[in-house]
């Protein structure tokens, strides 16, 4: 998925965005957007742009959070 298919889709569910998802198949979409956003930062990286990395290393904290929240909604917490 290239970079401008992403921001575009990001723009238009950015409504469902900003609310909690309520099904694993939303937080599985949720999921894995947060991981094709951060696409274009891994490749910017590799050819070492730092503020690239930074963003990077921001999206993974991102994912961590999110994908704790994923596990304690799939067990029902």
């Amino acid at each position: 998925m290239t970079e401008e298919a992403v921001k575009q889709q990001i723009e238009s569910e950015t409504s469902e965005i900003l609310t909690d998802p309520e099904t694993l198949v939303e937080h599985y979409e949720r999921l894995r957007l947060l991981v094709d956003v951060m696409q274009g930062d891994v490749l910017k990286s590799q050819k070492g742009n730092k503020a690239a990395g930074t963003r990077l290393r921001k999206g993974l904290r991102q994912v961590k959070k999110f994908s704790g929240d994923f596990v304690k909604f799939s067990l029902g917490k």
